[in-house]
């Protein structure tokens, strides 16, 4: 059955780095049937591009790790692992946004992007769709510092080999929902050893 649902009222509260808004609806049950009035608060549609930084000729894969608020409630170890992502500027492509985070939080450049997936990360609380990529670089040695001053960024960058990746995988290492997916992803389709 094709989604269906009835707008009832739509008002913004709140407008800044995210947006917020209220949404009332009614929207139509399996069985044909319609539901009462449902209210909800839904953060503003940031469309994002992820994309796993690989090596293919060294086998590394290049994470990074900045500080992040929306973990100061649950969690405070260290910094998350991440692979790279950032905001779709107006008049800008999914892939062309992959690229340019990938440079600006990496270092590296894009040799070649393969799409791999679409997916909405958090459809109860948020209008957010997610395309993630695949990208393939150039590794490197030891770590870098990077992100842009104007957006407060300080990313800590750093190659590592196929192996370690899994590991910290299967450890529990990695906390990010998208890198996540992305290293399953990679695992269990596209890299074979």
């Amino acid at each position: 059955m094709k989604l269906k649902y009835k707008i009832i009222n739509e008002k913004e509260l709140y407008s800044g780095f995210f947006k917020l808004k209220k949404i009332e609806f009614n929207y139509q049950k399996h069985d044909g049937s319609w539901s009462n009035q449902v209210d909800r608060e839904i953060f503003g549609g940031s469309h994002v591009s992820t994309l796993l930084p690989y090596d293919p000729k060294r086998k590394e894969i290049i994470l990074i790790q900045q500080f992040r608020a929306g973990v100061i409630s649950r969690y405070d170890k260290d910094y998350l692992f991440e692979i790279v992502a950032g905001i779709i500027d107006v008049n800008e492509t999914p892939e062309e946004t992959a690229k340019r985070e990938c440079f600006e939080e990496t270092g590296c450049i894009v040799n070649k992007v393969t799409p791999v997936l679409g997916y909405f990360p958090a459809p109860g609380s948020s209008e957010s769709y997610y395309n993630l990529f695949l990208g393939e670089v150039n590794s490197f040695e030891g770590e870098r510092i990077r992100g842009l001053e104007t957006e407060n960024e300080n990313i800590l960058v750093k190659s590592y080999k196929i192996e370690e990746v899994r590991n910290m995988l299967k450890k529990g290492k990695i906390k990010n929902g998208l890198t996540l997916i992305a290293l399953q992803w990679f695992f269990l389709e596209y890299y074979k050893n």
